[in-house]
């Protein structure tokens, strides 16, 4: 392509907010930055940029395939922050250890990832979230599902759903067997994918039967509300599999004490990143779009890497997913159009009008009168100041 051509286009996966997009994008950034701060979180901002060892910490090998990977002058590898979780573990790990816990924290920013563009993926997307850290109770977990709740209601939308599962479930299913990462993806992607055959296949591969084999071949069924636990008791007699069932009978019962159990699906299918998560984890779907708004989960070894043991739970949303189903702000022009003039009096209105918090553009094409009011109009402005005598 042509140099002069490039200078007009864009890179493959990102993409301009303007008007009425942007408006809402800055709209819901501030609902969801409200909601947070009520739920006693406090922000944290990150850098864009760390070095391509640390933002790898547990990454999956496809978040790992996807990294913007770039040197320092030094020769030092460093990338481009794929989410925004790694580097709130870091932060926590190598200088908050020390204050009281838990930590409530919330972040918004850019991450970037090498991915296929597709219908709800973009090689640069906003992140916004929470890290509860320090506190490894069902209430914590509860928690942080009710924010996520909070959050897909800022989207103004009817009707949506967290589906809830439980990561230590299955590896309770598991425990004592040597499998490998690759083992461990092959079957939670079978296993996501709801396919029965598909996940026989592995099961044979892994040589995985008996009890251990009839308990994951029934995941994919095991999803609805609290009935499944007891369903799913009787699968398996691990004792830390039923730990598991346990804790999430409790979150369970708490977030339907708080009104959200219309809102949630237990889904014992939801098995994703086995070598990440360490408890629960959920994605939250909304009507009308076929992949997840957010996601998140409990990622007690994460922080490990950076300093102390620390257990964590947390989610992400996605701004740009939200904004496809997100109801927009009603439109606003500006609250007063004043004329560009130099009289010290129109000069002050328009100041006033300011520090009250009103929306106050000036006239700079040169109109007024009629020509202003029309145009004034055209953008929607409330009040207009069309002329001046100079006196007043």
């Amino acid at each position: 392509m042509a140099s002069n051509e490039l200078r007009r286009q864009r890179p493959l996966g990102l993409t301009d907010l303007f008007g009425a997009q942007a408006v809402a994008y800055a709209a819901l950034e501030c609902n969801l930055i409200e909601q947070f701060e009520r739920w006693g979180y406090g922000r944290v901002v990150l850098p864009t940029i760390g070095y391509d060892e640390t933002l790898s910490t547990q990454a999956s090998p496809q978040l790992h395939a996807q990294l913007y990977r770039f040197f320092d002058r030094d020769g030092r590898a460093l990338a481009l922050r794929p989410d925004m979780t790694v580097p709130v573990a870091r932060l926590v790990g190598t200088t908050l250890y020390d204050r009281p816990l838990p930590l409530r924290l919330y972040y918004t920013g850019k991450v970037f990832r090498y991915a296929q563009p597709q219908a709800g993926q973009r090689r640069e997307f906003t992140q916004m979230g929470i890290e509860l850290v320090g506190a490894a109770s069902p209430e914590a977990d509860a928690e942080v599902v009710a924010v996520a709740m909070e959050a897909l209601r800022t989207l103004g939308v009817e009707t949506f759903q967290i589906n809830l599962g439980q990561v230590d479930f299955i590896k309770g299913i598991l425990n004592g067997m040597a499998l490998s990462a690759d083992d461990l993806i092959g079957l939670e992607q079978a296993i996501s994918r709801k396919s029965r055959g598909e996940i026989e296949r592995v099961l044979r591969q892994l040589e995985i039967g008996g009890e251990a084999a009839e308990a994951i071949q029934a995941l994919p069924g095991l999803c609805g509300d609290a009935s499944i636990i007891t369903q799913a008791r009787q699968l398996t007699i691990s004792p830390s599999a039923h730990r598991a069932l346990d804790h999430l009978a409790r979150v369970y019962e708490l977030l339907a004490l708080d009104g959200y159990a219309e809102h949630l699906i237990l889904d014992l299918g939801e098995v994703r990143s086995m070598d990440y998560y360490t408890g629960i984890s959920f994605h939250g779907y909304v009507e009308g779009l076929g992949f997840h708004v957010l996601s998140g989960g409990r990622y007690d070894r994460l922080i490990g890497h950076f300093g102390p043991d620390r257990p964590a739970v947390g989610f992400a949303m996605s701004i740009e997913r939200a904004l496809l189903v997100a109801q927009p702000p009603a439109a606003r022009g500006p609250d007063l159009v004043v004329l560009a003039c130099q009289h010290p009096a129109c000069r002050r209105l328009a100041a006033v009008a300011r520090e009250l918090g009103l929306r106050v553009e000036t006239e700079l094409g040169g109109r007024s009168g009629q020509a202003l009011i029309k145009a004034a109009q055209a953008r929607g402005a409330a009040r207009i100041v069309s002329a001046c005598d100079g006196e007043r």
